[in-house]
């Protein structure tokens, strides 16, 4: 499948909110990129309570010239999963990629090396890369993110493992007019949307892995998947999995369902101890409706004794 010639093969999307000690390494990792095709880069900037905004700005007067930038800078906060929609709906491109204003690409051939897969490969509908942590804390600090081999990847492999990091991705803009795509992303409380998106993906296309290693996923305390566990987002989560289990059916729905009951019953016994009644009781109703699942882990728990 071959570019259109009047759209820029390629969409950046970049989202950012209180990014200000990230985001100048984020933009110059997309600057230093090799490539020989037009590149449309989407910044939206979710009304951080930093400088996040004027070091963008201050960045962007040395922007190649093959790159066009549409930048936002939002007068209120939106959410992460709101700014995620809004980023969408501005892409052109026939491929889009992605990185998180706290993440950075490593290798200047990244872009140009998933181009030419996905245009030599009609068949493959996203293609991502191995990527590595970068940390404070030393025990994660320089490990590789997931292990990722050179091979295609099944969307109950995508799902189960989390395998992918958005900062590898290159995929298909068709995946946005997909099926999955438009019945799948419409809850502005997802939590991990992007896993959701690449779901939609293995609908449209196969999925290939590279075990390449060309970005950095910075983990730290206030990165949205990183840090303390809380019932909230665990909550958020809960619906999150509920929605991909619904659509996709089948092993999928299998182990989002025990996914669910699972991560309920540790916050349902944790907000007990705590005294949290309310919470305790929203977790309650999801062991109820995942009941089904109690046989499995009866099972589980009587079998390692």
């Amino acid at each position: 499948m071959k570019a259109k010639t009047n759209l820029p093969p390629i969409s950046i999307i970049v989202l950012t909110y209180n990014h200000q000690d990230y985001i100048r390494e984020n933009l110059e990792g997309i600057f230093i990129q090799k490539v020989n095709f037009p590149i449309e880069l989407i910044i939206c900037e979710d009304k951080s309570t930093d400088n996040t905004d004027a070091v963008i700005r201050e960045v962007l007067k040395d922007a190649p010239a093959h790159i066009t930038v549409k930048y936002t800078a939002h007068t209120t906060n939106l959410g992460a999963t709101p700014n995620f929609y809004f980023a969408l709906k501005q892409v052109t491109g026939t491929y889009i990629a992605f990185c998180e204003g706290d993440d950075y690409w490593t290798h200047d051939g990244k872009l140009q090396a998933q181009y030419c897969f996905l245009e030599s490969h009609p068949e493959y509908a996203l293609v991502f890369h191995q990527a590595m942590n970068v940390s404070p804390y030393p025990e994660i600090n320089g490990s590789p993110f997931s292990s990722v081999e050179d091979r295609d990847y099944s969307p109950l492999e995508i799902y189960r493992h989390w395998v992918v990091h958005t900062a590898t991705v290159m995929m298909r803009a068709e995946v946005l007019k997909s099926t999955a795509f438009l019945n799948t992303l419409k809850d502005p409380n997802l939590q991990y949307f992007d896993t959701v998106l690449f779901l939609a993906a293995s609908t449209v296309g196969k999925i290939r892995g590279l075990k390449k290693c060309w970005s950095a996923y910075r983990r730290h305390d206030a990165g949205l998947s990183f840090g303390a566990v809380n019932y909230k987002r665990d909550l958020n989560h809960n619906r999150l999995d509920e929605i991909i289990g619904n659509f996709h059916g089948g092993k999928i729905k299998e182990h989002a369902d025990w996914q669910i009951f699972s991560r309920s019953r540790i916050d349902f016994i944790s907000a007990l101890k705590k005294g949290r009644t309310q919470t305790a009781l929203q977790n309650l109703k999801w062991i109820i409706k995942k009941h089904r699942n109690l046989r499995v882990y009866l099972f589980k728990k009587l079998k390692n004794g």
